[in-house]
């Protein structure tokens, strides 16, 4: 089995050898340890995951050869006998009607390459944000590394109760570069400057409702993990939670949306524990096809246990604000 174990992790295997692999791994501690050290070692391949940029000019210059292919002189067919002829066909081919013809094949090619611009800025956005996730999870891996197997944990009150205080538990602990974005590449904004843990909390102790501006900030585009609550009480995330659980993802503005308004309310990436950033066309995207955004009662909080995954804009918290 350990044989399949790269095929498996770069998702190049058949669906049912998949299902026995991943069978296997929940049943085998050793079989899951030989996996995670094998993630680990595949990790710097996603640095070529992108597809290398298109050529200066691509689509106009596709666009001419077709054009250019469509329109090659083809031999002149024998004029018909003059007996046979008759007006109508001497004159089939108007002046009027090639001008139009003329007018609709530009019309159409200016169109055909505005589309092509369109769905290639879109695919190239996305990718971008991909990779973005992907930092960000390095980072998170590192902060579990050195924190007993704890992903950053987000609080249920007080200045470290919102979601976006994950950006500098980050920062403020080595493991997430201040020049990593936390802004969606194909939103093409600015970013804001990141504020320290002692600034967040300096603010809190002043003026909670600018701390509250503030946190909405924290997280970029991006909504992060809001913990769940079972019998035992209230969780964040650890690496044996399960990789299978989401952890971030484009920001959702409001529960009341479809999609991510990062991506034209088409989609959003989803970052999961295992590392895998995965492209999804509606919310629901946790176990079971559990909706990310909201928790089985609706609400952005955190979830009723370990398969209701929430995830909240920088400002929200676990539990209810008081």
């Amino acid at each position: 089995m350990e044989q399949n174990l790269v095929g498996y992790l770069l998702k190049a295997l058949d669906d049912e050898t998949q299902r026995q692999i991943e069978c296997s791994l929940r049943q085998s501690p050793e079989l899951r340890s030989s996996a995670k050290v094998l993630e680990r070692a595949l990790a710097p391949l996603a640095a070529d995951r992108e597809p290398p940029p298109p050529c200066p000019g691509l689509v106009l210059s596709t666009l001419a050869r077709v054009a250019e292919h469509q329109c090659r002189k083809l031999p002149d067919a024998p004029l018909p006998p003059r007996s046979q002829a008759t007006p109508a066909a001497r004159h089939w081919l108007r002046r009027p009607d090639v001008l139009v013809a003329a007018l609709l094949l530009i019309l159409l090619g200016g169109i055909g390459s505005s589309y092509l611009v369109h769905v290639w800025r879109e695919y190239d956005g996305r990718s971008q944000c991909q990779n973005n996730l992907f930092q960000i999870w390095t980072g998170l891996q590192g902060y579990r590394d050195v924190h007993e197997g704890y992903y950053p944990r987000i609080e249920e009150s007080g200045s470290r109760g919102v979601a976006g205080m994950f950006v500098p538990s980050l920062r403020d602990s080595g493991m997430l570069a201040n020049n990593v974005s936390l802004n969606c590449p194909a939103k093409d904004r600015r970013p804001d400057k990141p504020l320290s843990i002692y600034e967040l909390e300096k603010l809190y102790s002043k003026d909670s409702a600018a701390f509250r501006q503030e946190a909405r900030k924290l997280s970029g585009d991006y909504a992060y993990t809001l913990g769940y609550h079972d019998a035992a009480g209230y969780h964040g995330l650890r690496a044996d939670s399960g990789d299978q659980l989401p952890i971030v993802a484009d920001l959702l503005e409001s529960p009341a949306q479809s999609n991510s308004f990062n991506h034209g309310g088409k989609g959003q990436n989803v970052l999961f524990l295992g590392g895998n950033v995965d492209w999804r066309t509606n919310r629901n995207a946790g176990i079971n096809g559990d909706d990310i955004f909201v928790n089985w009662d609706n609400r952005v909080e955190a979830g009723k246990a370990r398969e209701d995954s929430v995830l909240g804009p920088g400002d929200a918290s676990p539990s209810p604000h008081p």
